[in-house]
């Protein structure tokens, strides 16, 4: 079984992943890692040189490569949190993997990207109120397809690593 980490940036899908798959004992695999490393760049650095829609085709690539080939018996995912933007990754992940949505709130990820906004190339230039303006727009964008492909939703709001984990395992 693959399992698919998705929703929003800084909800902690990296996280939960590692530590899903630690529980399960199996391989964790990042998709926004798999980029970096295949392409031998940051993400930060794909979007300023080639733009997001070459990012997005590069995510389709990886993404399908990952799933197509898996050999393992059990697999944890994070996806990146717009992959599933593209048809063909809503498609393949709803077909080929159990996938948890980690839904957050507007307030809880404009909390949590405030200090990690360096490293996220879509909010890194806004300030505190355009931030929180960009983010309900990109999550407005993006949350029909969560939604369409998640197979279980985890509220994440105000619970710990601990009480999503419970979650997760009380569910697959």
């Amino acid at each position: 079984m693959i399992i698919t980490l998705t929703g929003f940036m800084g909800v902690g899908k990296s996280t939960i992943a590692s530590k899903l798959a630690s529980l399960l004992y199996c391989r964790c695999a990042d998709l926004d890692t798999l980029i970096e490393l295949g392409e031998d760049n940051s993400i930060e650095q794909i979007f300023q040189q080639n733009g997001e829609s070459y990012f997005r085709e590069l995510e389709e690539a990886y993404l399908a490569d990952l799933i197509e080939n898996c050999s393992e018996k059990v697999l944890v995912v994070s996806l990146g949190g717009g992959a599933l933007l593209s048809q063909k990754n809503r498609d393949l992940v709803t077909s080929r993997t159990f996938c948890i949505y980690l839904k957050a709130s507007v307030d809880t990820i404009a909390k949590r990207l405030t200090k990690a906004r360096k490293s996220r190339p879509l909010v890194m230039d806004k300030n505190d109120s355009d931030l929180k303006l960009e983010i309900a727009r990109l999550y407005k964008d993006r949350k029909p397809g969560y939604e369409t492909a998640a197979k279980l939703t985890v509220d994440v709001d105000e619970k710990s690593l601990r009480e999503i984990l419970t979650i997760i395992m009380d569910s697959i």
